[in-house]
């Protein structure tokens, strides 16, 4: 199995690595460029098309792995990623991308149950489904939120998915292969970025780690608990600390119905005031991704251990507030 997932993440990351400069002529002949504004933190107009890349090296690691029940997974992921490229290619409005992700969890959810849906007694399932659904939403829209300076969400995604592994059982069968992707194109995205990841990127990247954490395994003779999702939520804790704290100081600043607008007031980029810290800041948050995966695995084995994970993961939350102030 080990070397299945070597052999298919190296030949996942050729294939997406060597992709990237196509798909850089591609778009650069058709103008698919992300042009620079007053919100932007690149100074050049950059192809973003490097969803391609990630998403075709992903299905030649799977074609090598051949993963046994995550087959609906990676298809719901799959229609996120098409809906995202059409975003890249044409710019789809906010609610028509949500309502989108929101049918594609919903039918995962629904016709390939996980094991927190199928331990939900009587109606509660409907609560349980709709929790569900907004899980999956919301992360997909996370990493799109946070997909703003060079080797960021690429690298976050990739450390995610290693600390997943041991967490998700059969459903991260085909992690091995997202991780050799997602590095292939990695190494065009470091800063200066040849190409950006895209909304399909992102949004196939979120939706395919969010729905793995949401199948996190149930122990042979053991009743589902929330430690398991607990744990794999907290593997994103970076990403999600950033998204939601940033959101509740914008309502608290007044923004408004505005908040999901457009800005600079991330933790990732009050910190972040020039290309140059680009890399400076990935890497803390790639550190920062790899505490939360400590913490998670913690959490994962229950008791005393737990304990300790949550104040690894309290304090890690705390540091993040704190570095606007620290390094800003």
């Amino acid at each position: 199995m080990l070397t299945g997932g070597v052999v298919a993440g190296g030949l996942a990351f050729l294939v997406a690595g060597a992709l990237v400069p196509l798909l850089v002529k591609y778009a650069v002949g058709r103008s698919l460029l992300d042009v620079p504004n007053l919100r932007s933190s690149h100074e050049v107009p950059t192809p973003r098309l490097g969803g391609v890349a990630i998403f075709v090296g992903t299905l030649v690691g799977v074609a090598v792995l051949r993963p046994e029940g995550v087959w609906p997974l990676l298809l719901a992921a799959a229609l996120i990623w098409a809906v995202g490229l059409i975003d890249d290619l044409s710019n789809l409005h906010f609610s028509t991308k949500a309502a989108a992700q929101a049918l594609a969890a919903a039918g995962l959810i629904l016709f390939f149950p996980p094991p927190i849906l199928s331990a939900a007694p009587g109606a509660l399932w409907v609560v349980v489904l709709a929790v569900g659904v907004f899980w999956i939403v919301a992360l997909s829209n996370a990493f799109n939120f946070m997909d703003g300076i060079d080797g960021f969400t690429g690298g976050v995604a990739v450390v995610n998915a290693f600390f997943l592994i041991p967490l998700a059982g059969e459903a991260g069968a085909f992690l091995p292969a997202l991780i050799g992707a997602t590095a292939g194109f990695l190494i065009w995205n470091i800063n200066p970025a040849s190409m950006f990841i895209g909304d399909s990127g992102a949004y196939f990247l979120g939706f395919s780690l969010a729905a793995v954490a949401l199948y996190a395994p149930v122990p042979p003779g053991e009743s589902w608990t929330p430690l398991g999702f607990v744990a794999g939520a907290l593997v994103f804790l970076p990403y999600l600390f950033d998204t939601s704290f940033t959101l509740f100081r914008r309502l608290r600043s007044g923004a408004g119905g505005s908040i999901f607008l457009a800005h600079r007031e991330h933790i990732y980029q009050r910190i972040t005031q020039t290309v140059a810290l680009h890399r400076r800041t990935s890497n803390l948050y790639y550190a920062a991704s790899a505490v939360a995966g400590l913490a998670a695995l913690l959490v994962a084995g229950g008791g005393v251990p737990a304990l300790f994970g949550a104040m690894l993961a309290l304090a890690l939350c705390a540091a993040l507030a704190a570095l606007p102030r620290v390094v800003g």
